[in-house]
């Protein structure tokens, strides 16, 4: 820094593209980056230089606390499915429900933070905080949900969600989503997360390895809904066309154990395939 050398620009020529103290020191000196036969040939017609590319203060942020995450927390992740058919019939009714007009149509996002926030009250070791020789439960279960802007990936948070009937998460994710990526976002919308759900089936994404967004102690991702045939009665060897969802949990071992972990996550499964007495609550 001191020297004012481009370090990006050295190490495409240093062997190995290695730099170090020598090479800066035959810069400033004013001679030519010493090069060895490991040092990569740079042609004429060949590639634009490294384009250096500065961290947000967001994606800072995401950084420090990722890998805060991997230092603090033993992580284990269980993933299944769950056949999502009848959760998409009731949100393709939803979409014309005329009792709602002017209402977002509430997305997969919106529905599965509505039946985990119902699912986290039967199993509040989910809803929880390690601190150092206790773990809280909390009693407010807050859904995070992880929004992906230009700035980098933010959490904002919906509040009280198993008290909240789905129109109105939807309508609540709307607005936070819109200013998360607008950058307006109030920072106390972004505290206070008790769990986080995370969904990148848009972008045809199955199973995946979420990472738990401290201090929270767990994190459900959510992968695709897709058509395809599955067996609805083996004893009959039935099959049909079903809408199946890939589901991820991330929890940390510290605060809860395998066991009620999978059952936390078949309790989703289940309320998914049977969504209308849980979401109509």
């Amino acid at each position: 820094a001191e020297s004012g050398v481009d370090l990006e620009r050295l190490a495409i020529d240093a062997p190995g593209g290695r730099v170090t103290r020598a090479d800066i020191r035959a810069v400033t000196a004013g001679g030519a980056a010493p090069s060895g036969p490991d040092a990569p040939e740079r042609r004429a017609d060949g590639p634009a230089d490294d384009r250096l590319v500065p961290l947000t203060a967001v994606r800072r942020i995401t950084s420090r606390r990722m890998a805060e995450s991997a230092r603090a927390v033993a992580p284990v992740t269980l993933t299944t499915e769950a056949d999502a058919t009848e959760l998409a019939r009731l949100r393709g009714i939803l979409k014309t429900d005329p009792a709602l007009p002017g209402d977002p149509t509430p997305s997969f996002t919106d529905l599965l933070v509505r039946l985990a926030a119902l699912a986290l009250v039967e199993h509040p070791a989910l809803n929880a905080t390690v601190r150092d020789d206790a773990t809280v439960e909390h009693a407010a279960v807050n859904i995070g949900i992880a929004v992906d802007t230009e700035r980098g990936l933010v959490v904002p948070v919906v509040r009280d969600a198993d008290r909240k009937p789905v129109h109105r998460i939807a309508t609540e994710t709307a607005r936070l989503i819109g200013e998360a990526r607008a950058g307006t976002v109030a920072p106390e919308a972004l505290a206070g997360g008790t769990f986080t759900i995370t969904n990148l089936g848009m972008y045809g994404v199955d199973a995946f390895t979420p990472i738990v967004n401290l201090p929270e102690c767990a994190i459900l991702g959510l992968g695709r809904v897709v058509a395809r045939p599955v067996v609805t009665d083996e004893a009959t060897e039935t099959v049909a066309v079903r809408r199946m969802m890939a589901l991820s949990l991330t929890f940390d071992h510290r605060a809860v154990d395998g066991a009620p972990a999978a059952r936390f996550l078949q309790r989703i499964a289940g309320m998914i395939e049977r969504p209308h007495a849980w979401l109509m609550r």
